[in-house]
């Protein structure tokens, strides 16, 4: 019985998202991405909306909840760095950079769902688009962040790789803001 119990732990370690791996994943994942057409130091204000959610979203509450779970992560891990960037000296900066999390599709796989049918529940995802523009609603830049978390890595944790999701986007989102700076 120790022997399951201390295999258990292990796993459910493994499946933890720690602070390095969010960092290299954030970090990798915002390499890909296509660079803004203007730095956003140069701008002196930055605004982070709402999220907006596809119309296909807003139908099912559980997806609804689950956004909101996500935004506030994200809200979280962003404006942070928005109020540092607000702080530093406007001297040569001018306007508003404006930051809307557009989430395009979620899916994200239960702990009950996980704990009864495993891998058969099938895959997590999110894809989100951050559309990033200017006072004049010239686009800046609109980066597609996705993710998505294996059916089988879900059975195994038992659906703490689904979890992990919402940190993974908001990494992603936060390295893709802080690396263009």
């Amino acid at each position: 019985m120790k022997i399951i119990f201390a295999i258990a732990i292990l796993i459910f370690a493994g499946c933890a998202a720690s602070p390095e791996k969010l960092e290299t994943v954030g970090r990798r994942e915002s390499g890909r991405m296509a660079p803004p057409t203007k730095r956003f130091s140069s701008y002196a204000l930055y605004e982070l909306k709402p999220m907006i959610l596809a119309p296909v979203l807003r139908d099912e509450e559980r997806k609804v909840k689950a956004a909101g779970e996500l935004e506030a992560v994200l809200r979280a891990k962003i404006q942070p760095l928005l109020n540092e960037w607000q702080a530093a000296p406007a001297e040569g900066r001018s306007g508003t950079l404006t930051i809307e999390p557009q989430l395009a599709d979620l899916r994200i796989i239960s702990g009950g769902a996980r704990f009864w049918a495993g891998a058969f529940a099938g895959d997590s995802n999110i894809d989100m688009d951050l559309s990033i523009t200017d006072q004049s609603s010239s686009q800046i830049a609109k980066p597609r962040i996705s993710q998505h978390a294996g059916a089988l890595a879900g059975g195994y944790s038992i659906g703490k790789t689904d979890q992990n999701l919402l940190d993974y986007i908001a990494s992603t989102a936060y390295f893709y803001l802080k690396d263009n700076y």
